[in-house]
């Protein structure tokens, strides 16, 4: 068409001056119109070139069979043909029901043998819990990667995963339980402060202390405290430590509650119970802490022997530096120097009376051992 308008308008020098302008405004509109386009094209192969230089993978493991509140893990492999020039980040999203958490700092490199070239492997777990049984759907994590494509050249993206379904239900043999706690090693241990057969206000303390494998401490039960008659109860906060070293997770929860005898009586305050579900075998187990039988007298008891004797011993010594004390500031002060010079003075006659009793320790003459 732009041809057919120059011709035109050499053919006709009239119409060539009224429609030399527009003529050139069509050339350059044309032009601007197709670069962008040219532009375009050269930008969609240049990414399709780049989306071979990467790809992304995901998995769960277990894939299937889990419980509520059990651990699964959640790969994201990153691999590519060249080099990662920069950090991985992965954005988590908020799924109702689910816990998604990066606990691992660094990934696990690796590379393998694909044909002849030699790809790098970078492969992220992502902990997964679930709160509630039933199916969710995890959608596509944003996944932004920095690669190498030529000397002193990266490119970075920011690529999507698949969508995942994750389906847990409960067994038989955790229907109408509370709580329990997926995990393939757990234990629980307890410790008492005080003695059982106490006396009025005095106090017991217990300390509960749950440890598990491959959970949040968030997750683990807390202790069940029982409100006594003859007992004033005074809970402390739970204490909550998670360890993660090289993809294994570990919880420890510990609750402390004391108690004050306020009643004299005999009461018992029941154990702790902790529902285990052994992922590995699949199986419930029960681990249960020793009740507390606590007796309460009305009196104080008497005092010991041993506390009597202790306080003689530290009253004892007390008294000892006192009067040292007192002794040093005696002898450092001026009054003790004025006497001990007045007693100086006294002393000088006694030993010169002593010195002629005593004698002389050199001979009378000189060489007495000789003779005439």
């Amino acid at each position: 068409m732009i041809l057919l308008s120059k011709n035109y308008c050499r053919a006709s020098p009239q119409f060539e001056q009224k429609f030399h302008c527009r003529s050139f405004w069509i050339t350059r509109f044309s032009r601007s119109a197709l670069l962008p386009l040219a532009i375009l094209l050269s930008l969609s192969s240049f990414t399709a070139a780049d989306d071979q230089l990467v790809e992304i993978t995901t998995r769960l493991i277990p894939a299937e069979g889990a419980v509520p509140g059990q651990r699964i893990k959640l790969e994201v492999a990153v691999a590519t043909p060249r080099w990662f020039t920069a950090g991985t980040r992965i954005k988590l999203p908020e799924v109702p029901n689910l816990l998604l958490l990066q606990n691992q700092d660094f990934a696990a490199n690796s590379t393998e043998r694909r044909g002849s070239e030699s790809w790098t492997v970078q492969r992220w777990f992502i902990d997964v819990f679930s709160t509630k049984p039933g199916t969710v759907v995890i959608p596509p994590l944003k996944v932004s990667v920095s690669i190498s494509k030529a000397t002193n050249e990266a490119i970075a993206r920011t690529l999507e995963t698949q969508a995942l379904t994750i389906t847990t239900s409960i067994p038989p043999a955790l229907e109408g339980l509370e709580h329990w706690v997926a995990s393939p090693s757990v234990t629980l241990v307890q410790s008492i402060d005080g003695s059982l057969d106490t006396y009025l206000g005095a106090a017991i303390s217990r300390r509960l202390t749950i440890k598990a494998n491959d959970v949040m401490a968030m997750l683990l039960p807390r202790a069940t405290h029982h409100n006594e008659p003859l007992l004033q109860m005074y809970p402390e906060p739970p204490v909550l430590r998670n360890r993660s070293n090289r993809g294994t997770l570990s919880a420890t929860r510990i609750d402390r509650t004391s108690w004050i005898a306020s009643v004299p009586g005999t009461v018992e305050i029941p154990g702790a119970v902790v529902n285990w579900w052994d992922t590995e075998s699949q199986t419930l187990q029960i681990l249960r802490s020793e009740p507390l039988k606590i007796s309460i007298s009305g009196e104080l008891p008497p005092e010991s022997a041993a506390t009597a004797e202790t306080v003689k011993a530290v009253l004892s010594a007390a008294a000892i530096l006192l009067a040292g004390f007192f002794t040093w500031r005696l002898i450092v002060s001026e009054w003790f120097g004025a006497l001990g010079k007045r007693l100086g003075l006294l002393r000088q006659p006694w030993q010169r009376l002593w010195a002629v009793l005593k004698g002389s320790p050199l001979p009378n003459r000189l060489n007495p051992w000789r003779t005439r």
